[in-house]
């Protein structure tokens, strides 16, 4: 049996377009996210996933605007952070967390999605420690 020409043509492109898919998939499957440095040295027009720390003290909720504002760092550098996302009770100063959004000007970036990273070890609260109490009333949406 002998294939047309058009034929193997067209089962070229077909594997062509697979081929293609499936690096599109990869390429999006692939997540991963940058500091506040890495941020600041190279801005990013568009959405984007940033690491950092809750720097302590600066972690304020804004009741009649809804807007959680806080600064996250790496260490070197500082970026000031709005969001109308409430986080889990485990959002507090100096939390490990990975933003999704997008910057809103230089040092300045806004968040849709605010992830807490935690060790996969669970260790109960010490005695005497609580969550805190603004963070346990937006959670249970008394605030």
């Amino acid at each position: 049996m002998r294939l047309r020409p058009a034929t193997i043509i067209g089962l070229g492109l077909v594997l062509a377009a697979l081929v293609a898919l499936g690096g599109l998939v990869a390429t999006n499957a692939v997540v991963y996210y940058v500091t506040p440095t890495e941020l600041a040295a190279k801005p990013v027009d568009g959405p984007v996933r940033l690491y950092g720390i809750v720097v302590g003290g600066s972690v304020s909720y804004d009741r009649a605007s809804g807007v959680l504002s806080f600064r996250l760092s790496d260490g070197q550098t500082t970026e000031a952070v709005t969001s109308r996302f409430l986080p889990t009770a485990l959002f507090r100063d100096g939390v490990g967390v990975v933003l999704v959004g997008r910057s809103t000007a230089p040092g300045a970036f806004s968040a849709d999605e605010v992830l807490i990273k935690h060790s996969a070890v669970y260790q109960p609260l010490k005695p005497g420690e609580t969550i805190p109490p603004d963070i346990l009333q937006q959670i249970r949406g008394g605030g």
